[in-house]
């Protein structure tokens, strides 16, 4: 049985959802029993109170269940109360806090506040709405549950949804000679889907290598060349860079480690996976150790919206006493240009507001000292091979958070969003080549000179055992 929750802030159409999804699937649904609590107590309540709405809710699904048939809708569920009582009483019952952990739905439909409020004597705060949206948002992202942020109008939202457990339904559906599943779509290749987006993955070095709009065709992402690049969007880790011949010390002792390190070319395995999120996880074993002697474990979320792919790193520190040593960064590469008739020329880079930029010159990939201007109080940075004649554009400590890769013969661009990234490169392999690489890091290559102890390294970051670190950016199309 695939339980399907819809949650948020009150006046969100969760109720007219879930009665139209359970009508066109021809199952049940659980409905929202906080109304009928409240409707026969009244609107004023205690904590007690809501621990009771908790038990009905509960047992409103365990029977919506019994009847269901494939798949159960839940107008509401724990998250609401939950969300509720830290806001009226500044703290949950522990034992909702376990049956949220306990009790997980294979989809949440998180409702979104462009709808207009309804007045009801059973509602409250409709000034909240976004402030509730964002507390039920921060929580399930923080929990990596499977959920979709449903808005727009009734219809739309049901298309939207209706899409989500058509997906949902698919990659659970048993096998059989004369079906296939939907996810992977081919060996080590596997597939997020949204009904205006399609993005494709390999668990070879946990890469994105499609990016792509269905309703149109168009692939918004490098297809990977081998007589060019042959890679599309490798993930930098753990090393950001190249280090002077390739080498560095760890308390005196030396180590060879390429640029970029070995994350790209390590198989990952699939710890999660549903129609719109997908979780890889790489760790540490006897050949990682032999070049980077640390204890990692490396888990890249993919997480599709719509038209915004977001990715998320989290680097974890499992020894028992050594501290973890390391970079991260990322290199996608954008098909530039996008469209037959255009030239690399006809794009631009535009950044959120107008920025002062110099380049800090590479030699060998390594960093000269030397810096170059680029642009002075400008909004936009025109492309052209002479522009990287001399290697990548790499920026230190810039204060955009969004850069977005336009045409100026139409309308198509793709948005990078990042923020707390300390260092971006941007690059294109030479004359000819047809793609650009926006590149968020969390590190840097080395100074030209001879190899030194990684502590000292610009851009290591230092994790202490059990500590985590976490970072994301987005890509859009449109």
């Amino acid at each position: 049985m695939l339980r399907v929750s819809l949650t948020g802030p009150e006046s969100t159409g969760k109720s007219t959802l879930a009665a139209r999804l359970a009508a066109h699937y021809g199952t049940s649904f659980a409905p929202e029993f906080a109304r009928e609590y409240l409707a026969v107590s009244g609107p004023h309540y205690i904590s007690e109170d809501l621990e009771e709405i908790a038990r009905g809710q509960l047992a409103a699904e365990a029977e919506a269940e019994r009847r269901a048939q494939r798949v159960v809708f839940c107008d509401t569920d724990l998250l609401v109360i939950k969300i509720w009582a830290e806001h009226s009483f500044g703290v949950c019952p522990e034992w909702i806090l376990e049956r949220i952990e306990q009790q997980p739905y294979d989809l949440v439909l998180l409702m979104g506040v462009d709808l207009p409020w309804e007045p009801d004597p059973l509602r409250e705060h409709p000034h909240l709405r976004q402030h509730f949206y964002d507390l039920y948002h921060r929580d399930l992202r923080e929990r990596m549950v499977n959920f979709a942020e449903i808005s727009g109008t009734e219809d739309r939202r049901f298309e939207q949804a209706r899409f989500l457990v058509d997906e949902l339904l698919r990659a659970a559906a048993p096998l059989s000679l004369s079906t296939t599943p939907a996810m992977p779509a081919a060996p080590d290749q596997y597939t997020l889907s949204t009904p205006s987006c399609r993005a494709t993955f390999a668990a070879h070095g946990a890469e994105l290598t499609s990016l792509m709009t269905p309703a149109n065709g168009l692939e918004y992402l490098w297809q990977a060349d081998s007589a060019v690049w042959a890679r599309h969007a490798p993930v930098l880790f753990p090393l950001v860079g190249r280090l002077p011949g390739d080498t560095y010390y760890h308390e005196g002792r030396p180590y060879t480690l390429t640029q970029h390190g070995f994350a790209r070319d390590r198989a990952f395995e699939v710890v999660h996976q549903s129609a719109t999120e997908l979780a890889f996880r790489l760790q540490d074993d006897e050949q990682t150790r032999a070049v980077f002697p640390f204890a990692f474990e490396l888990t890249i979320t993919y997480t599709l919206r719509d038209t915004t792919l977001t990715v998320r790193w989290d680097v974890r520190n499992p020894a028992a006493e050594q501290p973890l040593l390391f970079s991260i960064g990322a290199h996608p590469a954008v098909r530039c240009p996008l469209l037959p008739g255009e030239a690399f020329e006809d794009y631009f880079f535009q950044f959120d507001h107008p920025v002062t930029l110099e380049r800090h010159l590479l030699q060998g990939g390594l960093l000269t000292g030397d810096t170059v201007p680029v642009l002075t109080n400008k909004q936009e940075l025109p492309l052209s091979y002479e522009l990287f004649a001399d290697d990548a554009l790499v920026f230190k400590h810039y204060d955009f958070k969004r850069l977005t890769l336009r045409s100026r013969k139409s309308e198509y661009f793709v948005r990078f969003q990042f923020d707390g990234f300390p260092y971006l490169g941007l690059w294109t392999k030479g004359p000819g080549a047809g793609f650009v690489c926006v590149e968020p890091w969390q590190g840097i290559a080395s100074p030209v000179g001879g190899p030194g102890e990684l502590s000292e390294k610009e851009g290591i970051l230092t994790l202490v055992p059990g500590q985590v670190f976490s970072a994301a950016y987005s890509i859009e199309v449109g």
